[in-house]
């Protein structure tokens, strides 16, 4: 009689183990000028993998039966994996505007729990045994397992909070370097942070509530623990590949954030020319994929120093500076009587590339659409026709 080792949960978590492998092949030969943002969601998925085999392992008790899994090894990894999945998340979002130095010697700080943890397991020999909660174990070891426990069902809840801040300084960022981007992408984002805080949220609650609800109960809020996992990881894909393909997988500038003063710019009044000839001599917002080195280039001058003077003499980032003469663009077209276009072509000969964007900036500036401001202008110009 044959043993059926896996039931319906093990066999789908261990189909996206699977899928999570196959996944990191894929992004391994995708094209992108972002190999560490492809590097870290690559080692994020092969520890979803690694959680996800190491709960079917250590919880699935057809093994434990068969006497294959006594060591500290499954416990040793699922510890890990869990503790670095926080800090390789962190580090993902950073990475998607910003070269992250992850060798400097206070970036290990993110790996003291994962340390700790492990040298708790080995000291106190925390086999996949030991791991199980209804297991008699000896007080010290018994203590042990709940220090572990505590650590890896909590600790990764805090890394949210420094994944919001981080989505929201990739935001500002991209503003500062940036004309046009997908608000697609960032609002997946945070849909995908907005899940994993209710993952780990979850993870969290279980660890405290444990002790005072069934067996089945506590095992049904694992089980959900998991299936949030096998959701999301699909989700951080699909974020992390359009983002391969959109402008946030552009090379980075020179950082803005150590960008000079502007009192320290050289031949400041000469630049600031040029920066105005790019606009109105060159029309250079007209381009629907110019972003900060493009512009920067065509009218030569430093990156970090045109940014410095966007924010500090024009009070404005990238981004709102060329979509004001995009849209001063689109009001002149929008005002010529003989003018047939339609509003979609207007977006594009003002320098857009989306019309929700055209027509979310547009409001913004004006406080009316384009086809409002189009009607309004047609009949000031009736009224101011001489009788």
């Amino acid at each position: 009689m044959k043993v059926s080792y896996l039931n319906l949960h093990d066999l789908l978590w261990a189909i996206t183990c699977v899928e999570c492998l196959l996944l990191v092949a894929v992004l391994k030969v995708l094209p992108t000028r972002r190999a560490q943002s492809r590097n870290l969601l690559s080692l994020f998925l092969i520890q979803v993998a690694g959680v996800l085999g190491t709960n079917i392992f250590i919880w699935n008790l057809n093994f434990h039966a068969a006497g294959v899994n006594d060591s500290i090894i499954a416990p040793m990894i699922l510890a890990i994996c869990m503790l670095l999945q926080g800090p390789t998340l962190y580090f993902y979002l950073r990475s998607l505007t910003e070269d992250v130095q992850l060798l400097q010697i206070k970036h290990a700080v993110h790996l003291i729990p994962a340390f700790f943890v492990s040298l708790v397991i080995v000291a106190f020999d925390i086999d996949s045994e030991a791991w199980l909660p209804w297991i008699e174990l000896p007080s010290a070891k018994a203590a042990a397992v709940g220090f572990v426990w505590a650590v890896v069902r909590c600790f990764p809840f805090l890394y949210v909070l420094a994944c919001f801040v981080t989505e929201y300084r990739v935001r500002r960022n991209i503003k500062q370097r940036y004309s046009t981007f997908s608000h697609l992408d960032l609002n997946l984002s945070y849909l995908i942070l907005g899940g994993y805080f209710i993952h780990w949220f979850w993870s969290f609650v279980g660890y405290f509530i444990g002790d005072y609800i069934s067996g089945n109960a506590n095992d049904m809020m694992g089980i959900i623990d998991n299936y949030l996992s096998v959701l999301l990881v699909n989700a951080l894909f699909v974020f992390g590949l359009l983002n391969s393909r959109q402008v946030m997988a552009s090379s980075t500038p020179e950082s803005s954030s150590e960008g000079e003063r502007l009192a320290d710019i050289a031949q400041l009044g000469q630049k600031i020319q040029a920066v105005e000839q790019g606009i109105e001599k060159h029309r250079l917002y007209l381009d629907s994929h110019i972003n900060l080195e493009r512009f920067a280039e065509q009218i030569g001058v430093r990156a970090r120093e045109v940014s410095e003077i966007l924010n500090t003499h024009y009070q404005q980032n990238f981004f709102e500076f060329i979509n004001y003469y995009r849209i001063e663009e689109a009001k002149r077209l929008l005002r010529r009587p003989e003018a047939q276009e339609s509003i979609l072509d207007i977006v594009f000969q003002s320098g857009f590339n989306s019309q929700s964007a055209f027509h979310r900036f547009f409001k913004r500036l004006e406080g009316m659409t384009p086809t409002e401001y189009r009607k309004r202008a047609a009949v000031q110009k009736q009224t101011a026709r001489p009788a």
